[in-house]
């Protein structure tokens, strides 16, 4: 809802003219982008949160190889080492004899950065041409989906809705519309760094608030990915600076 507003205070013309045209490809991102929230959600409730953040935030990585295949894109050397050296530390995420529930939640967290890769190809694919539109139709579907499965909002209580309101109507839809915006005025290496704080921010605050401390080697194994994905994005902003 808060996008539609958005969309329409800021270009309704949009809406109007593409909101409700539902193309082969509008339903492919939609449920490209619905499908990796909805996974998302369901891998928070089987492993660690540092898990669920670290393997969804392989996404680049995944979409760089996804580019190479289907966009012709060069795929650098660097990104091949950082591709190997961050399955290095997924494998340690998933290995050392997790639960079942944490397979299931890692591999949950793999799927959503999987069909969020797919989705930033479409996007490119497409010159991110109606971007929001494809949030907003991923959104109805998500919203869509949750209730086939038998989510009962109304059954909520106060303090369930206040949350609610406050993750819907205010954090996830300023976040995806400040990241939208924040390549305007900042490289796109910097963003890329601030964005990766959510791997270390995330896990810390669910500690000190939830009591939530994820085991050695999901600590270890999201070091690396946080390190490569790290040194990755200073790598290549470095090369972009020489090259100007």
């Amino acid at each position: 809802m808060v996008l539609f507003i958005v969309q329409w205070l800021t270009d309704p013309s949009v809406i109007r003219q593409h909101l409700f045209r539902l193309s082969p490809l509008n339903l492919i991102t939609s449920i490209l982008f619905s499908a990796s929230t909805i996974c998302f959600v369901f891998s928070l409730d089987h492993t660690q949160v540092a898990s669920t953040l670290v393997i969804t935030n392989t996404a680049p990585l995944l979409t760089a190889i996804l580019g190479y295949f289907f966009l012709k894109e060069k795929l650098q050397k660097s990104t091949l080492i950082a591709i190997a050296i961050a399955v290095g530390g997924i494998w340690l995420v998933f290995g050392f004899k997790p639960s079942a529930s944490e397979i299931e939640g890692d591999s949950l967290a793999l799927v959503s950065a999987l069909s969020m890769s797919v989705y930033l190809v479409t996007l490119r694919k497409t010159k991110g041409q109606y971007g929001s539109i494809f949030l907003i139709q991923a959104a109805v579907l998500t919203s869509i989906i949750s209730l086939a499965a038998g989510a009962h909002p109304l059954s909520l209580d106060t303090h369930q809705n206040i949350y609610i309101f406050l993750l819907g109507g205010i954090v996830i839809p300023f976040s995806f519309l400040l990241i939208a915006k924040g390549p305007k005025y900042l490289p796109a290496a910097e963003t890329s760094l601030i964005l990766l704080l959510e791997v270390l921010f995330g896990p810390l605050l669910v500690w000190l608030i939830v009591g939530e401390a994820p085991t050695l080697n999901v600590a270890i194994g999201s070091a690396i990915v946080l390190i490569t994905l790290a040194s990755l994005t200073i790598w290549q902003w470095r090369n972009e600076m020489k090259d100007n």
